[in-house]
């Protein structure tokens, strides 16, 4: 389908409860087209492909993103790449890998040879790899040094892309306008996701309801020219429907200047 000409995705992780059959997906999309929304990126819907693409043809939504795990990534990769192709979808990033994955020096080896070698295969195939970033990669696996940073250092500019979410590099201590730069030309698509303080713990909540400066980090992203801003709420705020938020979301960023 034609590329819409909005930079606002969300993804279907938020809504998962709402995507677990044909007609659940197709109600939920129903729901986020009211809001406004163009674009989805499809993560933890257990659905096959051609079922998802169909809702996504029928609801005029574009497949900015996927998310699959380690195993999807890991093996032959040809099921990774008919999926891709049957959403009409060129960027995929792994959710989280295995925590030992990050915290073994031999494991994290594995993680940077696979992603360059996979990365390098995917995108001869016109899909590019990304890494879905949490807090926990802002832990030091060598001395004065975050995991995330290593991660880049260590991968290919060319195949290896970032998914970068700026709720987690806040939550891990670092800034998100820093690596939103510091990675620039490897994002395709950013996750934006806010928190607040409620009773003394950090809470997910919509978008510029919380503590992260989007000014800074909008600005960031239109300067690296980051194509796809991709909404994700891992739960509900207290008291609120989830898709409430992501029409909140949506409607605090829209004003925030983003189409």
């Amino acid at each position: 389908m034609n590329l819409p000409d909005s930079q606002i995705a969300v993804t279907l992780y938020n809504l998962r409860d709402y995507c677990k059959t044909e007609s659940d997906l197709d109600s939920t999309l129903d729901k986020l087209c009211e809001i406004g929304y163009k674009a989805v990126q499809v993560s933890a819907v257990p659905l096959d492909a051609e079922i998802i693409k169909k809702q996504l043809d029928k609801h005029n939504l574009f497949c900015c993103a996927t998310h699959e795990s380690i195993h999807m990534i890991n093996g032959d990769l040809q099921p990774l790449i008919d999926k891709m192709h049957t959403l009409e979808c060129d960027f995929v990033a792994l959710g989280a890998p295995p925590i030992d994955y990050i915290q073994s020096a031999d494991k994290f080896k594995d993680l940077i040879k696979l992603f360059n070698e996979h990365g390098a295969k995917l995108l001869e195939n016109g899909i590019k790899l990304g890494y879905h970033n949490h807090h926990f990669e802002f832990a030091h696996l060598e001395p004065h040094k975050p995991v995330l940073e290593l991660f880049y250092e260590r991968t290919s500019p060319e195949c290896v892309f970032s998914e970068l979410d700026v709720h987690w590099v806040q939550r891990g201590g670092a800034n998100p306008e820093t690596w939103i730069r510091k990675l620039a030309g490897r994002i395709p698509v950013i996750h934006f996701k806010d928190f607040a303080i409620v009773d003394r713990n950090a809470t997910y909540c919509e978008i510029g309801e919380g503590n992260l400066e989007w000014d800074k980090i909008i600005q960031a992203c239109r300067d690296t020219n980051i194509r796809w801003y991709s909404i994700e709420q891992d739960e509900p705020f207290p008291g609120r429907d989830i898709f409430e938020s992501v029409k909140i979301s949506f409607n605090n960023l829209r004003a925030m200047g983003v189409k």
